[in-house]
């Protein structure tokens, strides 16, 4: 046994706020060092610190233990930042831990993470040892994080050190500052480092983290020991997030590092969770500022301390938070620390001591409690915005979308407007801006005023308040609203169905949505599907795009801004997967939109397709007419989506004679069947990884990808069948209604007579 391994070795793990699985670190801890002793730090909620259970062979080191102020450790994780409390009470963990005679105490926090090998580098000659996060610095090319990143958060690891005996005065000192400390807790960990002579960890396996840049020979890439996890996505596992740009350190890059993180995400298994007050208060800026500010006043000038948050004090303590100040109006302290943090607040009540206090109180007792956005919203977005109210003629119909914009709801908008002016019905095209997409080709010519007492409103639920902020006292008041509306689940949330409140009827592209629809309210609710054009495609060839032209390709498209959970490239690519070996001949060719804008998404998608030569992914914008070159280019088209709205993707290629494959789920069913496609089979599942869009309490398919390899073989060896295929989908697609027969539907059910003389809808 070596020196190192006979020394009296602690491992001090510091559990932060959350429900935690400490057995897999535990067991990867004791694998590698079976002589080192395991103890605990609880750094979440005083009154849920969790039980240790006897297998973990770790024991609680904090209980009864000292605060450095006086102040009491209930009152200081209320005032603290999460990660400035935790190592504010694990460094006085670590002194007591030292003070009674361990030699070395190894820091390793909870959740970040992944013991891989040995780490006895830790345990050096120094009294402090740290893990510096960037050695060689950081390059100037755009990625993150950058130096900038680097002096805001510190150059050292805050979620691995290492001390021995004669580094308690650091740790005091440390203690101490922490208490009345904010923002990131890695300076602190520096300046303690600086002062106190700390050593750095010799071995670059050690703490392989985002901030490193790997090269092929690095050791830090090809063995790591190690793996700093902190700024790894806990629901999106395959990027590592801070920063502004692209990631410095790409998994789809580094498959020794990624093969790395796979192995070690079991150490991070548990859920983080924000500390509460009794009873469910979350602990929010605006109490967390209160607090600091009544310490700093006790510390400074002996005023009295608030109740303690947590235990028998709790309801004074609320009652405090609640309580107006001797000085001011009838205003509770809590909500004036609110109104100072908040620009609406301020906005909307400036004179919150005086003439604003009733207001202020009126909205604390009422639109707090339900508020999931802002009270307030910008109302115009400048000049260009405008729309002028100048009659409500019942003779024709306001259309209002982002008639400017190459994004689908865009393009469906201008089909409305093409339909309604086939059929003679007068139409005022109106241009909502609020887009993040690219701007249309084709610039499109549309009015400034609402002239008609009928609107169709092609902006979906989610964004309607957006049209009500800019819009609403223009162009929807006075008039009858319909919501020409999408959405990809059978569950509409709360959110969106609020929404309908602001329109008279609902128009939805497909059954799908509209029996979605239909089940939360009472307002009439039609499908008014809008025939799909046939597609133009530019000249633009395979080889145009870098394809060979002697290799059957299979095709899967989307936009990262769709969610791509729902849209399933990962399906898709385990569909080929399962189909294919690597080189055996077809070729599956990913072509997606925002890649940059959506980099991390993106990335989860590189890494899915890494190690596969016959799988290509290639991100870009492309006008319309190359787009459907992208469609015409490949031999078929796979879309194993969890849910579509319509499917405009699927239609497109079956217009251009290409066999489909597709989940036999959602609104694409309206056009497609087992005799014009490939149809796959499903579960139902739990939403996950819903982009913030989809709630996790609904459900979408599970598309069968065993089921879709087969179908992939099975197209690939007979070109006869796929031929068979696409033709039929072609004449499904011919046998649409015209443009024309669309808009006469569309008057009719506006109630909107075609102009004398124009042919009838009747």
């Amino acid at each position: 046994m070596s020196a190192v391994n006979c020394r009296s070795i602690v491992v001090c793990l510091m559990v932060p706020s959350g429900d935690w699985d400490l057995a897999p670190l535990v067991a990867a801890i004791a694998h590698h060092h079976p002589e080192w002793t395991l103890t605990a730090v609880w750094c979440g909620d005083p009154q849920r610190r969790p039980v240790l259970v006897p297998s973990l062979r770790t024991t609680w080191s904090d209980i009864g233990l000292g605060e450095p102020s006086g102040a009491g450790w209930n009152r200081l994780v209320v005032a603290l930042p999460q990660r400035i409390y935790e190592w504010c009470r694990t460094a006085a963990a670590v002194q007591q831990l030292l003070d009674t005679g361990v030699e070395q105490v190894v820091v390793l926090r909870v959740g970040s993470v992944a013991v891989l090998g040995d780490i006895s580098a830790l345990v050096g000659s120094a009294a402090l040892t740290l893990v510096e996060r960037a050695p060689g610095g950081l390059p100037v090319d755009g990625l993150s994080p950058d130096e900038a990143d680097l002096v805001q958060h510190g150059q050292h690891s805050v979620v691995v050190a290492s001390f021995a005996g004669g580094s308690q005065p650091g740790l005091v000192w440390l203690a101490e500052r922490l208490v009345d400390a904010h923002g990131q807790v890695g300076p602190w960990l520096d300046r303690m480092g600086s002062l106190f002579g700390a050593g750095a960890c010799a071995d670059a396996r050690v703490g392989v983290s985002p901030w490193r840049v790997p090269t092929p020979t690095s050791s830090a890439v090809s063995q790591p020991m190690l793996l700093d996890f902190d700024l790894l996505d806990r629901e999106q596992p395959w990027s590592f997030v801070l920063g502004g740009g692209p990631a410095r350190v790409r998994l789809s890059s580094q498959p020794v590092l990624a093969a790395a993180v796979r192995d070690g995400l079991v150490q991070m298994a548990g859920t983080a969770a924000p500390i509460r007050l009794p009873g469910g208060i979350a602990i929010d800026d605006a109490i967390r500022s209160l607090m600091t500010g009544a310490l700093h006043a006790w510390r400074t000038d002996a005023k009295p301390l608030p109740p303690e948050p947590f235990g028998p004090q709790n309801s004074a303590f609320v009652e405090w938070l609640e309580s107006p100040y001797e000085w001011g109006a009838e205003v509770g302290r809590y909500w004036l620390e609110l109104h100072a943090t908040r620009a609406d607040l301020r906005a909307a009540f400036p004179r919150p001591q005086s003439f604003d206090a009733g207001p202020l109180i009126d909205w604390a007792n009422t639109n707090w409690r339900i508020e999931q956005r802002s009270m307030l919203v910008r109302s115009s977005a400048g000049t260009w915005n405008c729309i002028a109210s100048i009659g409500c003629d019942p003779g024709g119909i306001n259309v209002l979308g982002y008639l400017d914009f190459d994004q689908s709801q865009g393009h469906i908008a201008r089909e409305i407007v093409a339909a309604l002016e086939q059929a003679h019905v007068p139409v005022s095209p109106l241009n909502h801006h609020r887009s993040l997409g690219a701007r249309h080709a084709t610039t499109v010519t549309a009015a400034r005023e609402a002239r008609y007492a009928t609107n169709i409103v092609v902006v979906n639920a989610d964004q309607f308040l957006f049209v009500v902020a800019d819009h609403g006292a223009t162009l929807l008041e006075g008039r009858r609203t319909i919501g020409y509306w999408f959405w990809e689940l059978e569950h509409v949330p709360e959110t969106m169905v609020r929404a309908i409140d602001d329109i008279d009827e609902i128009w939805a592209g497909s059954r799908f949505v509209a029996e979605a629809f239909a089940r939360v309210t009472d307002k009439p609710v039609h499908v008014v599907p809008l025939p799909i054009a046939e597609p133009q495609p530019s000249e633009r060839d395979r080889g145009s795009f870098g394809l060979p032209d002697d290799r059957f390709v299979f095709l899967a498209t989307f936009d990262q801004f769709s969610v791509p959970e729902r849209k399933n490239p990962f399906g898709v690519i385990e569909a080929f997967t399962r189909a294919f070996r690597d080189g055996e001949g077809p070729l599956l060719w990913i072509k997606t939109l925002n890649g940059d804008k959506n980099w991390r998404e993106h990335e989860r998608l590189l890494l899915a397709a890494s190690g596969r030569s016959d799988i290509v992914v290639w991100d870009g914008h492309l006008d319309r007419a190359d787009q459907m070159a992208v469609l015409r280019a490949a031999d078929c088209l796979v879309s194993l989506h969890r849910s579509e709205g319509l499917g405009l993707h699927c239609a497109e290629a079956m217009w251009l004679g290409k066999p489909v494959i597709a989940t036999r789920y959602s609104g694409n069913l309206d056009f497609m069947d087992d005799d014009c496609a490939a149809l796959i089979d499903y579960q139902l599942v739990p939403v996950r990884h819903g982009g913030g869009i989809y709630p996790p309490v609904a459900v979408w398919a599970e598309p069968d990808t065993e089921q879709a390899a087969a179908w992939m073989r099975r197209l690939v060896g007979d070109r006869e069948l796929g031929a068979h295929m696409g033709a039929r989908a072609r004449a499904r697609m011919e046998a649409q209604p015209t443009l024309a027969d669309t808009g006469r539907l569309m008057a009719s059910l506006a109630g909107v007579r075609v102009r004398e003389g124009d042919e009838s809808w009747d």
